[in-house]
């Protein structure tokens, strides 16, 4: 495929028209909500998420584990959420197939409710706050998964909603949702009681401490407002990251955080070629308080239960080139960064990686991001700027799967940079290169990216 057909495949794939399961009325404008609180992400959000060392089985104890290993270790690097996905409310499945809405865990009003046995300390009631509490005591932040819509099992029990006289199946779409998952009905917002339970749950949340949501299966752009709307609400700050499907990108900005694109990523190299193309589109999108997401990160210690069939413990399958072209993509496209493997058992070169702080500069303080030129496909520079400086960030890909190193570089003009001679510092190798005329070449490794800082003085 071309590189013209493929862009307008992605161009195509990644437009948030509306679709008729879009065009839904809601009951009150937006002028009657407070306004999403872009504070919260003025720079990309950091932290773990254990979907990709867990799938469906992450317990109490290695939450625990993994954010003392955060506090210990990384926090003052700036990763602060230790995010929870899928299924903290049911049992062990073995795969999303055997997911039986039956047996999710749910109050009186149709809330889920954390899983005992993988989180004991929510016994009695008590939810996720003890856990919380404790992850807060650590000076870190915690977050959970939810799916959009109501459980099916409320559904079927017909549970109250709090604070209304209405019931579960008085508020839910007629129509389908989303396609993969199908223990969910989805809400609808025109309906009187829809709103208030989101409300409802987002109470509840707030009670047990909730800083972060992951709302995934997001099929009606409804969904998402009315997640956005409770959670603006409910008395607490809460970053929404949102996981849409065809949601127009100004009812994003309007009402998440942080926004995935495209597929999940896995630790093959062909994912990461792809995320390179995604980039080039939707960090366009990016603005503090919004960013565009292209999923955690699958480095370290992976798939120590997994969800995926046949799937077995291991570090990441990425080599050391293509580590550096993950992080040097995500750094300099200023993607949200969420570390998919077990923290605890993280290997010693992806833990210099994620602490790198000179490269994690590129990521917190930098602006104008965006690829300048991609040549035969698999050559591609990108560059930034960095506020207050007339320095600049900029990163060298090669990924080709040519054998030997290729040269890439870029001219001072085409960077934008108007003088003769700058200074070239590598930010991965932490050294001076000196002085360089007209622009700069460097070699670069098949599947491999160098990132560096151009400045007009050593």
């Amino acid at each position: 495929m071309n590189k013209m057909c493929l862009a307008l495949l992605l161009s195509a794939f990644l437009s948030f028209s509306c679709t008729e399961r879009n065009k839904v009325s809601l009951p009150a404008s937006e002028t009657t909500f407070p306004q999403i609180n872009k504070s919260l992400a003025l720079k990309p959000p950091m932290g773990w998420n254990s979907w990709d060392c867990f799938g469906f089985d992450v317990n109490e104890a290695e939450v625990k584990a993994t954010a003392d290993f955060m506090a210990k270790n990384l926090k003052s690097f700036g990763y602060e959420y230790i995010v929870l996905d899928m299924n903290w409310y049911a049992p062990l499945w073995p795969s999303i197939k055997d997911a039986q809405a039956a047996s999710y865990h749910i109050d009186s009003f149709g809330r889920l409710l954390p899983d005992t046995i993988k989180f004991p300390s929510s016994s009695g009631d008590k939810g996720f706050k003890p856990l919380a509490d404790y992850i807060h005591s650590l000076g870190l932040r915690f977050g959970i998964h939810i799916l959009g819509g109501i459980p099916k099992k409320a559904v079927d029990a017909n549970c109250p909603i709090k604070g209304t006289s209405l019931h579960a199946q008085s508020i839910t779409q007629s129509e389908k949702g989303g396609y993969w998952y199908e223990s969910f009905n989805g809400i609808d917002l025109s309906k009187p009681g829809g709103q208030e339970y989101y409300n409802s749950i987002f109470e509840l949340y707030a009670q047990w401490g909730i800083d972060f949501i992951k709302a995934d299966y997001l099929a009606f752009q409804t969904e998402l407002i009315g997640i956005s709307r409770a959670s603006r609400t409910c008395g607490r700050d809460m970053i929404i990251s949102a996981v849409p499907d065809r949601i127009p990108e100004q009812i994003l900005k309007e009402n998440a955080h942080m926004a995935r694109t495209g597929i999940d990523l896995w630790d093959q190299w062909e994912w990461v070629r792809r995320s390179f193309f995604m980039a080039a589109i939707v960090v366009k999108e990016a603005e503090p308080g919004y960013w565009p997401d292209m999923d955690m990160l699958p480095v370290g210690k992976l798939n120590v239960k997994s969800p995926k069939s046949g799937a077995k413990p291991h570090m990441s399958n990425l080599t050391t080139d293509e580590l550096y072209s993950l992080f040097s993509l995500w750094y300099i496209s200023r993607m949200p960064l969420f570390i998919g493997g077990y923290l605890p058992e993280m290997d010693p070169f992806t833990l210099r990686l994620i602490s790198n702080e000179e490269a994690l500069r590129v990521n917190r303080n930098s602006c104008k991001n965006r690829q300048i030129y991609q040549f035969e496909t698999d050559f591609i520079v990108w560059t930034a700027d960095i506020p207050d400086s007339k320095d600049k960030y900029v990163a060298l890909f090669n990924i080709s799967d040519k054998k030997d190193p290729v040269e890439i570089g870029a001219s001072w003009e085409q960077l934008g940079l108007t003088e003769p001679i700058y200074y070239v510092r590598d930010i991965w190798g932490k050294r001076n290169l000196g002085a360089s005329k007209d622009g700069l070449k460097y070699a670069v490794n098949s599947h491999g990216a160098r990132l560096f800082r151009i400045s007009e003085s050593q």
